[in-house]
């Protein structure tokens, strides 16, 4: 985990630099999984439990689900995001093991910084306008990512749209509704 979260520092510092160590160290997807996005999800659901210190009159029950509900949030995500970009034209219709292992860990890395995201908003009490302005900057490293995974300059716009609506966006979304289910 060691290893993920230097990479994860080093992307939120310096996204293009970040992605260049990530090329260097060519770790495998698995291991990311396994050794680092894992781990950080559970601690980003376990963080939860940092809002009664913020908000005396919550019940536990409640923070019981919604640490639940954010580690699925986040499990799903990836599955869905690595399908998303297997299907579209990110990765090349033939796609090498090398060009489905970089979008499995740009998927991997972004969801890590969300994950860190959700561990800040949850320890701290933060604005509204904070909590906009954060995955913003989680675009803006996807969006250097774009050299991680040889995007061409001129797809890189439409690589855009697809890395922020299937990578960025659906954790968001599955939050909202598995919120409304329990």
């Amino acid at each position: 985990m060691k290893h993920f979260l230097q990479s994860l520092l080093q992307l939120i510092l310096s996204p293009r630099n970040g992605w260049e160590d990530i090329e260097k160290a060519a770790v495998p997807p698995g291991r990311l999984l396994g050794q680092g996005l894992f781990p950080l999800m559970a601690l980003a659901a376990v963080s939860v439990y940092a809002q009664a210190a913020w908000h005396h009159h919550v019940l536990y029950m409640k923070l019981f689900m919604e640490m639940i509900v954010t580690f699925v949030v986040y499990f799903i995500s990836y599955f869905f995001s690595t399908f998303v970009l297997s299907l579209t034209s990110v990765v090349a219709d033939n796609p090498t093991p090398d060009e489905d292992e970089r979008a499995q860990t740009f998927v991997i890395y972004t969801l890590g910084l969300l994950s860190l995201i959700t561990i800040i908003v949850n320890i701290l009490p933060v604005s509204a306008l904070v909590l906009f302005f954060l995955p913003l900057y989680v675009a803006l490293v996807q969006w250097k990512g774009c050299g991680y995974l040889a995007i061409p300059p001129e797809r890189q716009g439409g690589f855009m749209i697809v890395a922020v609506c299937g990578v960025l966006v659906p954790p968001y979304i599955f939050y909202f509704v598995f919120s409304i289910i329990f």
